[in-house]
């Protein structure tokens, strides 16, 4: 009995640190659903591995949410595959269309990564051009080398929080997100 006021008594305080030293289970939360966003990569042509790859790191990194093929036509994110620089046109949180250009991977940019950073855009993220590695929306300012797929930290947190009501699910007008410089 003395451990259970105990440990109930450090959750209360924040100290959730003690509860398993002191042998009892903290009260839990009860699990947040993910919200499920389907794409269709079907016209992605030769990127459409690239677009799960891309998707299955934003599945890891923000668990509100999960990016899964679509097996019908509930698909609120089309990918395409065309010849000209990476864009996305977003129309609110999880939804959009993508152009997986092939010009960035001719000039040795990762297609997975690509696709992670297009994805970001349906998710609510603009472009963050620092030049970074570590930074997923730094999109073409950082180096061909850059092979990461992973969000950073700050914009998991981000979707993570446009998951949850945010950024609309829809907006009067669309966004539209070119990644490629212009002089």
């Amino acid at each position: 009995m003395f451990r259970k006021i105990t440990a109930a008594l450090a959750v209360t305080l924040g100290l959730s640190f003690l509860v398993p030293a002191l042998g009892a289970e903290p009260a839990s939360a009860a699990p947040v659903a993910a919200r499920t966003i389907y794409y269709d990569a079907s016209g992605a042509q030769e990127f459409k591995a690239a677009v799960d790859e891309g998707a299955a790191a934003w599945n890891q990194a923000v668990p509100e949410i999960e990016l899964k093929p679509a097996t019908g036509g509930q698909a609120t994110i089309k990918v395409y595959a065309d010849d000209g620089w990476p864009r996305t046109i977003s129309y609110g949180f999880g939804q959009g269309t993508i152009y997986m250009g092939r010009e960035a991977v001719n000039d040795g940019f990762y297609p997975p990564r690509i696709a992670a950073h297009e994805l970001g855009h349906t998710l609510g993220l603009p472009d963050n051009r620092n030049g970074r590695c570590d930074y997923l929306m730094s999109g073409h300012s950082s180096p061909t080398s850059c092979q990461s797929t992973t969000p950073h930290a700050t914009e998991a947190a981000q979707v993570s929080q446009n998951a949850g009501g945010r950024v609309p699910a829809t907006f009067s007008k669309p966004i539209r997100y070119d990644d490629c410089f212009t002089f």
